[in-house]
This record gives C-alpha cells, structure tokens and sequence, in this order.
C-alpha cells in the first residue's frame, strides 16, 4: 500500500479508538466518584485513595506500580483483593488493550505522515510548506477516494486544491472571493463567506492535526486540560496524572480531569471526523464533475445546464490570466464547451477508459490552418499545466509549412537538419539566424506572438480525407495522437478560429481527467496574414522569414501513398508553387 492508503487507513482506527477511549475514562471516572462518596471518614478516603490510585496504576501499567502504591498508602491488604477484582472486569482489560492500541496507532500515524510528505518532496521543497502541504493533502483526498471506490484523478485533485486551499501559491485567473462562489456554484456546494474561509483553512488545519496526532503534551496535577488533548495528549499519560492526585486526596479533581479529557478527545476526534467527512463530500462532488465531463453529449449551439456548470468549474479553478478573459464571452464558453466534446471525441481512441486512469505520457499533434497576430504573450502561457511537458512549434515565425513538414511533424521523424526553405518563386534559402533546434515553449524566456487555428470545413477537399481517416481510426500511432481541426459537417458555425492556448488549456483539462502527460506538436502555418510585421520580436524570440516562405523537409518517397499525406497535401499544398 502507498503511504497516503497507509496513513488514511491508520487515522480510521484512530478514530474508531479514541471514542472507546473516552466511553472507558468516563467510566473509570464514574467509579472514582462511587468511591470517595462511600467513603465517611479520613481512613476510608485514605483507603479510597489508595485503593483507587492503585487500581488506575495496575490496570494502565500491567500492575508494575502496585507494590509502590500499597506501601505508600498503607492498605496492602485491601488494596491487593481489590485490585484483583479490578483486574478480572472486562471495563479494565479493555482499558488496558485500548491505551496500547492508542499509542501504537499514534506511533503509526506519525510515521506514515513522514513518509507521504518525503514522497511529496519533503526535503526538497524545504521552506515551501504550502506546496508539501498542498500535496500531501491531495495524496491523502486521493486515498480516501480510493478507499470509497471512487476514481478521482490525482491531477484532478491537486487542480482543485490549488484553486482552493492554496489559492495564493498560484495568482491569477478570478478574484479569490469570485472564484470560491463559481467553484461552490459548480460543485453546488453551499456558498458563502464562512463556507469559503472554512474550505480554505480546512485543508491545511486537517494536515496540521494529524501531525498532532500522537505527539505527546504533558499534563500537570492541576492543571486545566489543554485544548489539543483530543490529538495530542497521551492516555497513559493522563492516567498516571490521575494517580498523583488521587495519591494527593485530590479524587474529585481527578474525576474532573478524566471527565474533561474525554470531552476533549471526542471534541478532537469530532473535529477530524468533520475535516475528512469534508474532504470525502469533495471528492464526491469532484467524481459527478468528471462524470458531467466524461457525459457531455452532442455539439450545441448553446449551453446546457451541464454546460454552465463545468465551465463555472473552469472559470473558477483556472489561474491563467489570458483563459479567463477568454472565456468572459458567453460565445467562447460555447465554443471551448464544444471544444471539450471535441476533444473527448479525439483522444477517446487513444485513451478509452476515463474510469480508471492510469497515467503515462502522449503526444498529441494538432492539425489545423495556422495564423499569427500582433498581440504577444508568454510563451509559457502554451504549457500552462505540469501535465503539458512541453509544447513545440516547428517553423519560424511568418513561414508556412507544406505537407512534407506537416507529415513529419505527424509521425514525428522530422529531423531539425532536415529542413529548408523556398519562397513563392521556388527560390531556396535559409533564414539567418536560424536556431539549430525546435522551438520549445517549456524553454522559451520571450513573448510569442498568438497563434490563432482555423478549422477544416466541409467545402475544403482535405475535410473528406481527414473525416475518413477518422472515422477508420487511422490517425493514432502508439502513444502519438494526431487531432486535425476538422469540423463536424452539420455544426460549422459552432467552431470558428481560436487561440492556440485555448486548445493547450482544453487538453490540460481533459489529460488531467485521465491523468495523463503530454508534449503538444503543431503543424500550421505561421505566416502573420495580413497582421503587422514584428521582425524585432520575432527574431528575439526563436527566428523568422520574409513573406510568402515555406518551410519543407526531404521526405522518402514510400510515404507519398498513404491517405494522411493526401489529406495533408490537401490541405497545405494548394497554393505550391
């Protein structure tokens, strides 16, 4: 089992013991109090003190106290026949069993608690303790759904607690406040300004107390009961404080003190219950949202209820400045829920079961006519998730591909040496400078200039090609997945040019509902259509061509026959010189 299992499993019987725990000290407290009040004279309270005391340390130290303790008080003889009796009641016994399971479960609790958090980084994330908190809480939700049957991604959960207890480790996106009511809309989670501040200081008070667990707070003769008793207060502990002020006469105060630390450690154990019964409510909700997704039905034109919610989720969980102002248009929220459709559509053949995601890694290529605009933005805004290792641009910037490029990038044997250039006239040439790489965003430290995809549509001759080739489920080669933008035939003005961002984010939201990874490749054009020219920044960021270039590659001839480089040819070649 994985340490999370362990340490969830671990806290249940915790919990389960400490309500025993409590039920046996309220009824050793009972019976401290039947005692002194039979008791009418200074040697029967010298005899119920030491009787009593007596009893406690024989039952919670398996009798190694008892010769001490007669001694001292002076009744060996009486004492001895009681505790005898005491010994032989099952509430004793029981006693006994539970404050040894208490602390070996305490023991256990903290080992496991250290060991989730050197798996989530511990000694690596050093002084970040709300990103080790943040993830030790999502292993941890991940495990309780494991316990419940319930298939929750871990890259679900850990999308989730980032836009909400640990909203402030990722700036951007909503206001918090406006953000915490589209989640709690989403979920229908009961929204209000307790309900947000309790979610948020939820999840890192439930870390907190479980560290409590187990650790041991000492208590004096006297004193009040700490408020952490329901945690971290030793029950043997607490015994032995019992017995000094029984030994003292003091058999009130110790019924006092037996009656209030049983309070106290249900009160603890109530407040834990409430923090993991939250966190399972959570889980729940978030496993019908991956269901919404997962059973999205047909295109539409409009936005269903199921619709409205899962982009309240979105708008509400994603903290990328440039999506959510995107998705302010009730018209984008059509298209990107039409493009969540799309995409389940499209990957569903590569990644069949959303039930039981397995994790691995992807490539995905999208397919699609290609254009850049004078709007810049980071180049980091194109991998905007862990989930998304990298994405790649293949051509310089203002330079359009043809189908040897497009086919290259699809199967993935493209080779950077491979490349060359030619504009309208044929003329070949190369771009100086010319990087010797790819252009990678993970990599990238410049603005990019947007990139906007236009879909295939009916009236193009490559649409058939491509429909075909769907519908034949020919486009996948092992873990490498080519999605071409490519309308479906009744639903054209459902689908229009969209932000390359906008499809990285939609396959971060649905690689994280299969928890998968992937490294996006595009072949489209990147000609700037009309858009002001941007040399300067273009050059500064990876390269550029003059207009009217194409970038191509040498090709083996075997490969001009398959039905994919038709559609390719299709779609890059009609203007070739």
């Amino acid at each position: 089992m994985e340490a999370a299992d362990l340490l969830c499993d671990s806290l249940f019987r915790w919990m389960e013991n400490r309500k025993k725990c409590a039920e046996e000290l309220l009824e050793l407290a009972q019976e401290l109090e039947n005692v002194h009040q039979g008791s009418t004279s200074t040697l029967a309270v010298t005899t119920a003190a030491g009787l009593t005391s007596a009893a406690f340390i024989s039952i919670f130290t398996e009798g190694l106290a008892l010769p001490l303790l007669a001694v001292a008080a002076g009744i060996v003889s009486i004492i001895t026949g009681v505790v005898n009796e005491a010994n032989s009641r099952s509430t004793f016994k029981k006693a006994i069993e539970l404050i040894k399971e208490d602390k070996k479960v305490g023991t256990s609790i903290q080992k496991h608690l250290r060991d989730l958090k050197d798996r989530c980084g511990g000694a690596q994330l050093g002084d970040h303790a709300d990103e080790l908190e943040c993830e030790v809480t999502s292993q941890l939700m991940c495990a309780l759904a494991r316990r419940d049957n319930t298939h929750v991604p871990l890259d679900f959960l850990r999308g989730f607690n980032r836009a909400t207890f640990f909203r402030h480790m990722t700036p951007g996106g909503m206001d918090p406040a406006e953000a915490s009511r589209f989640i709690c809309r989403a979920l229908n989670l009961v929204s209000s300004p307790e309900t947000t501040s309790s979610l948020k200081v939820s999840a890192k008070e439930m870390v907190e107390n479980i560290g409590c667990i187990g650790i041991k707070e000492p208590i004096k003769a006297g004193s009040r009961v700490p408020s952490a008793i329901g945690l971290g207060v030793c029950v043997y502990d607490l015994i032995v404080t019992c017995e000094e002020l029984v030994k003292g006469n003091r058999v009130t105060e110790a019924s006092e003190l037996l009656r209030d630390s049983a309070r106290e450690i249900l009160e603890g154990r109530q407040k834990l219950k409430e923090q993991l019964d939250a966190m399972q409510e959570i889980i729940q909700k978030l496993f019908r949202m991956k269901n919404l997704i997962k059973d999205l039905g047909e295109y539409s034109l409009s936005l269903t209820e199921n619709g409205q919610n899962i982009m309240a989720y979105i708008m509400g969980t994603c903290t990328d400045n440039e999506v959510v102002s995107w998705l302010r248009e009730l018209t984008h929220q059509i298209e990107f829920v039409n493009l969540l459709r799309f995409s389940l559509e499209r990957l569903s053949c590569i990644l069949p079961d959303l039930s039981t995601p397995d994790g691995g890694h992807i490539d995905i290529v999208f397919v699609a006519h290609g254009s850049i605009v004078d709007q810049f933005m980071p180049a980091g805004g194109l991998v905007p998730t862990p989930n998304i290792i990298d994405t790649i641009l293949y051509s310089p910037w203002n330079c359009k591909i043809d189908s040897n490029t497009a086919f290259g990038i699809a199967q993935g044997f493209i080779q950077v040496t491979d490349r060359e250039f030619y504009n309208q006239k044929g003329v070949y040439y190369e771009p100086n400078p010319l990087p010797d790489r790819w252009n990678s965003m993970r990599r990238s430290l410049h603005n990019i200039p947007g990139i906007l995809l236009s879909p295939v549509t009916p009236e193009e001759g490559a649409w058939a090609f491509f429909d075909w080739l769907w519908e034949s489920r020919s486009m996948e080669i092992e873990d490498r997945v080519i999605i071409p933008y490519v309308v479906p035939q009744l639903l054209v003005n459902a689908f229009g040019a969209i932000p390359l961002y906008i499809f990285i984010f939609v396959t971060s939201f649905m690689l994280m509902i299969f928890n998968k990874t992937a490294t996006v490749h595009l072949a489209a054009c990147l000609d700037h259509a009309g858009s002001p020219l941007r040399p300067v920044e273009w050059r500064r960021q990876y390269a550029y061509t003059s207009d009217g270039t194409v970038m191509t590659v040498n090709m083996d001839d075997r490969n001009m026959n398959s039905m994919l480089f038709r559609a390719l040819r299709s779609l890059f070649d009609s203007q070739k010189p």
